[in-house]
């Protein structure tokens, strides 16, 4: 994941408190190259969610630089998907309503509406839900509207793209089972992602790079390399050597960290 210094994704001296005072994010310093993935892992509180909401432009105020290739990452031309923890998804609008709407306030309403219609049906078939086009987010299960989130988060086309936990809610063979849609269809049209994770395997099998936050806000987050088993063919992840030591690795950071 080497790169210059000012491409992709640049968090410098990231702080963020509560109107208390109180530190809601210890200072963070990360850079993501363009096109790269980055898992973050983390005890509750210590500031994943947050840091996500700071690079969506959710936060009204932080301390640090937000930059994207040099320039301010809530510039107009950076575009940011955010798949949030509760999926984020319009009640009242249809499955295949709430990704075309996403993709009409997204600058993408220079595509027909019938171009439009053949996206939308592209994204909920890459990620197995074609049949649920004409449902209400109220009627599906939680991981049936993780997929719709995420297929509305693919379907933008972002520069940048921020999960939260998307797959929380799953049992773990579903979980599996979309952790490879997603990965595949990531390389199939990569953006500059931060997935936050509280699943040690999960940041090991999305992450070219592994954050693990620290419990303590005075710390600073550990930042693990992960290419060798990215780099892997998916299915071949889970059983390789590889795996088992960055397991290892990781769970001794956290030790460290939590």
């Amino acid at each position: 994941m080497s790169n210059s210094a000012n491409s992709g994704l640049n968090i410098r001296k990231l702080r963020v408190e509560y109107s208390s005072g109180q530190p809601a994010l210890g200072e963070v310093n990360l850079q993501v190259p363009e096109h790269g993935i980055v898992t973050i892992i983390g005890p509750s509180g210590s500031g994943k969610s947050t840091l996500l909401r700071a690079v969506a432009g959710l936060l009204p105020r932080y301390e640090g630089d937000l930059l994207f290739n040099g320039a301010s990452v809530h510039h107009k031309e950076t575009l940011i998907g955010l798949v949030p923890q509760n999926y984020g998804l319009l009640p009242w609008k249809t499955v295949q309503a709430n990704i075309a709407i996403a993709m009409r306030i997204t600058r993408r309403s220079e595509k027909s509406r019938q171009e439009r219609d053949r996206l939308v049906r592209h994204w909920l078939k890459s990620m197995g839900i074609s049949d649920l086009a004409d449902r209400y987010p109220l009627s599906l299960s939680g991981g049936q509207q993780q997929r719709v989130a995420i297929a509305r988060a693919f379907a933008v086309l972002p520069t940048i793209m921020l999960l939260d936990e998307p797959f929380s809610a799953l049992d773990a063979i579903t979980r599996e089972a979309l952790q490879q849609l997603f990965l595949d269809n990531w390389l199939e049209h990569p953006a500059t992602t931060l997935f936050v994770t509280h699943d040690v395997e999960e940041a090991i099998l999305l992450g070219q790079r592994v954050i693990v936050m620290p419990a303590d806000k005075q710390d600073h987050p550990a930042i693990i390399e992960n290419e060798t088993v990215f780099g892997m063919k998916h299915e071949d992840k889970r059983s390789s050597a590889a795996f088992f030591e960055q397991t290892k690795v990781i769970r001794k950071v956290m030790q460290e960290k939590w």
